[in-house]
């Protein structure tokens, strides 16, 4: 490995060619040799098995009425093969009747062993010699046997003959190889080369204001490419880092730019959480100092400076939610309108691009009369239905090289829509077209071993229509295209006439005949909400864990008339809490109130029971006005 690290690239391209196409015809010369040898193996078997037989018939009647003479004679005939050394001729009970020796050498065994075993034609390729012994039966009548010794020592020759053959077809191939891989190296080392040479002269006169020209549009010509970008972007750096120095120069205090690019991702994530922090702690410590001379006017400046610092920071927390939910790579699915017919026409219109970077002009890409005429709305995932045609036109068009693809739909019923995507490829065995919806899975066949792919795209779209609450299925044949079918439950939207009630954004709520329970096992968390409270003259609660919140409940269950309810707590948790407490009484409203912004979390309290959710740092007017639609049981927004 080492010897092949150290040599050049024009001799690695070479040896790598030679080596796969050495290792390539040696393959397929072994696999015509082994059939050779097996088909002149075959060929001698059923020749000598052909005389064998008919010798055979020919001494039924010698050994009928034991005329050895006879038989002699018809044995003497073999002499004329010159292939078979010696013929003998045994009667039904093994004795032998007369033979044939092509030389005295050859030995001929007086009995035959065990001779009533022998039913049937038995031959068997033993040291340079092939041996038949057939039964001689004629009308279920056994007459005796003959058994035929064949030289092989022809077909070793021949055997040899064709191996010094390929041998010298092969040495011939692995020198034509190795003359266009010499030639044709230069098309890929070559470019490297000179790329190696133009960067030995920067490094060496350190002048970076140099191009070299793309003259391709293979990964080579992208390389020349990105290494002009490259030097563009050191010269950008050069100059602007004479900027700088002229800049430092003037101002004497600013620190080298490669001091301020270090841990820049941890250095900008500290400043941009503590300048927030730094204007909340500060402002707040200013407002609470006993001996301070801020003045109310002032006051109320701070506090809204705490407000803004606060949102900025409550912004940065919901970045980072939002690039922990991309990582986590968990696929969810958000329904909402979707004008179904133009985004088909968009699948559609992307892919007429697509088939000429494919160069499949000649394929063409047809919607059905449904899809074009109807201007259907329905209510699904519209990025998941794009991935899932996405992935079975695209599919579709690796499989097809002329003829057509057509998708679209059909209206089953109120409920289900019927999808399909139909080719005019190679397709696929009936025996096989389940397979393809499994991971990894290639269908290994002489008509798709060239466009099979590691097989995923299949099985993600079939995720996909799961997801949806759908099947997918496809019927194919081979040479014969494939059609591939889904199904996914949709809701047609409709203009609504329904009002809904409108939720009031009053700041003086009446509620001094209202009592809210507030489980919360912060103390902090408690007073600020009982602030937030204390101008609706509601009477408020306390319990500082689920456990403690549901006893309270127990005992005062005519009373409670909302509860506003935290997730993480200590002995019982909220979700729990909610359980037991809608298991008392389902219709009491409980509002769950948590730091987990989490789509799965805010579902998972819902689907505990939990009327409706505010997420921390629970702001006073959106805190009073959910209590409110719910206390005066006003319908919710859609």
């Amino acid at each position: 490995m080492n010897i092949f690290q150290n040599l050049s690239i024009k001799n690695k391209i070479i040896s790598i060619i030679l080596f796969v196409s050495t290792l390539t015809i040696v393959i397929g010369f072994v696999i015509v040799g082994i059939r050779d040898v097996k088909r002149l193996k075959q060929e001698m078997l059923l020749n000598n098995l052909m005389n064998t037989k008919l010798i055979g018939e020919y001494t039924i009647a010698p050994l009928t009425f034991g005329d050895n003479a006879g038989a002699e004679n018809i044995l003497s005939k073999l002499s004329t093969i010159p292939e078979i050394v010696s013929g003998a001729l045994y009667d039904h009970n093994g004795v032998l009747f007369a033979s044939y020796k092509k030389n005295d050498e050859v030995f001929i065994p007086p009995l035959f062993e065990n001779p009533d075993v022998l039913v049937k034609t038995i031959s068997q390729f033993a040291d340079r010699s092939l041996n038949i012994d057939n039964p001689i039966v004629y009308e279920n009548v056994r007459y005796g046997i003959i058994s035929i010794q064949v030289d092989t020592s022809m077909l070793i020759k021949k055997t040899g003959e064709n191996i010094l053959i390929l041998a010298i077809i092969l040495l011939g191939m692995i020198i034509f190889s190795f003359i266009l891989a010499n030639r044709f190296q230069k098309i890929i080392s070559e470019p490297i080369l000179e790329l190696a040479r133009l960067t030995r002269k920067i490094s060496d006169a350190g002048d970076y204001d140099v191009h070299i020209e793309r003259k391709t549009n293979d990964e080579i010509g992208v390389l020349y490419e990105d290494f002009n970008n490259m030097l563009n972007q050191i010269l950008n750096r050069e100059a602007a880092r004479d900027l700088a120095e002229k800049n430092l120069l003037k101002a004497k205090e600013k620190a080298e730019e490669s001091d301020q690019l270090k841990s820049a991702f941890l250095a900008n994530m500290s400043h941009e959480i503590r300048t927030p922090m730094n204007a909340i702690l500060g402002f707040a410590e200013l407002i609470s100092m006993s001996d301070s001379e801020v003045s109310s006017t002032e006051k109320e400046n701070y506090v809204k400076l705490i407000n803004v610092s606060g949102n900025n920071l409550l912004r940065l927390i919901d970045d980072i939610i939002d690039i922990s939910k991309i990582e986590a790579g968990q696929i969810k699915i958000y329904k909402k309108k979707c004008y179904l017919n133009e985004t088909l026409k968009d699948i559609q219109q992307s892919f007429i691009e697509l088939r000429k970077i494919n160069e499949k002009e000649n394929i063409e890409i047809r919607l059905n009369e449904l899809a074009q005429s109807q201007n259907l709305i329905i209510k699904t995932d519209i990025i998941r239905l794009n991935q899932i045609f996405t992935n079975l036109i695209g599919n579709a068009l690796k499989f097809t090289e002329e003829g057509f693809i057509e998708f679209g739909y059909e209206i089953v019923n109120n409920e289900k829509l019927l999808f399909y995507i139909k080719d005019t490829g190679v397709g696929m065995d009936q025996n096989k077209k389940d397979l393809v919806f499994d991971r990894f899975t290639k269908i290994e066949d002489d008509n798709s071993r060239l466009y099979r792919g590691a097989g995923l795209g299949l099985a993600i779209s079939k995720s996909l229509v799961e997801l949806l609450g759908g099947n997918i299925w496809v019927d194919s044949a081979l040479s014969a295209g494939s059609t591939f079918y889904f199904n996914i439950p949709f809701d047609e939207l409709k203009e609504s006439n329904r009002k809904q009630k409108a939720i009031s954004i009053s700041e003086n709520y009446d509620w001094q005949n209202k009592t809210i329970l507030v489980v919360e096992d912060e103390p902090a968390n408690i007073i600020y909400i009982e602030e937030v409270l204390k101008a609706t003259k509601a009477k408020v609660l306390r319990a500082s864990n689920g456990k403690e919140a549901v006893d309270i409940y127990i005992k005062n269950s005519n009373n409670i008339d909302i509860i506003i309810m935290d997730i993480k707590m200590p002995v019982m948790n909220g979700f729990e809490a909610t359980r037991q407490i809608k298991n008392l009484n389902k219709n009491i409203p409980i509002i769950s109130q948590s730091a987990y912004a989490m789509q799965g979390d805010i579902d998972k309290g819902l689907n505990a029971g939990m009327t409706d959710y505010l997420i921390k740092p629970i702001k006073p007017k959106m805190l009073l006005s959910i209590l409110n639609k719910h206390l005066n049981n006003l319908a919710p927004n859609d």
